[in-house]
């Protein structure tokens, strides 16, 4: 029987490919303060970054060392990851009726939260959201130096909820730190399944919008 539902944070109950191409406008827009930011040439730069930052799964070291490589530049990565974070939270975009699910599943559930990342700039985005309001617990992976698929961080977040495993619904996008890892913790695995480039023939739970879960649940 599910007693609770956690849920991954980014591109979860974010829309985190937006909140990325708003935060990429930003950041664009003062490494070439002379481009209109409503030509071609400024949305190709964006759209190229974009393909660099392979939905967060890599380093920002790499996409600025690649703006460095194709567009002549010698910009400091380390100084520009500060813009980066400095930006993105203030660049959040929730996915559609996130607050209302949340809202909705809450009367029935324990709500719970297991993000990857470092500690204080998922919090931040958690609280500037408003997302953190309806957790009954949440875990950030960089809290305790682990990171989703490993099995303790659902055991872990498992414990603060005071439910055990099997008794959990996980909710997230990413197959691999989410799903496969909510699997092998022996929660219910539920993928959310945004990308439309994205193909599986594997036939597990999915739902393509947030609001589907007042269906299952």
């Amino acid at each position: 029987m599910i007693k609770a539902i956690v849920f991954d944070y980014d591109g979860t109950l974010s829309n985190r490919l937006y909140s990325a191409y708003k935060t990429y406008q930003v950041i664009v827009s003062m490494i070439f303060p002379d481009l209109d930011v409503n030509s071609m040439e400024f949305e190709g730069i964006v759209q190229r970054i974009m393909t660099w930052d392979e939905y967060g799964s890599i380093s920002k070291d790499h996409v600025f060392g690649m703006l460095n490589k194709y567009y002549k530049l010698d910009l400091d990565p380390k100084k520009w990851l500060n813009v980066w974070y400095d930006n993105f939270y203030l660049n959040q975009v929730l996915q559609d009726d996130c607050l209302e699910v949340l809202a909705k599943l809450k009367e029935k559930y324990k709500i719970g939260c297991l993000t990857n990342g470092p500690e204080d700039t998922q919090k931040i985005k958690l609280e500037y959201t408003h997302v953190i309001d309806y957790f009954d617990a949440y875990l950030i992976s960089g809290a305790v130096g682990l990171h989703k698929p490993d099995v303790k961080l659902f055991e872990m977040i498992a414990e603060k909820l005071g439910v055990a495993c099997d008794e959990i619904a996980f909710v997230g996008d990413t197959f691999y730190t989410d799903i496969l890892g909510a699997y092998r913790a022996n929660m219910l695995p539920i993928w959310f399944f945004t990308d439309t480039h994205r193909v599986s023939d594997h036939d597990i739970k999915r739902i393509f919008s947030l609001k589907e879960l007042l269906e299952i649940f």
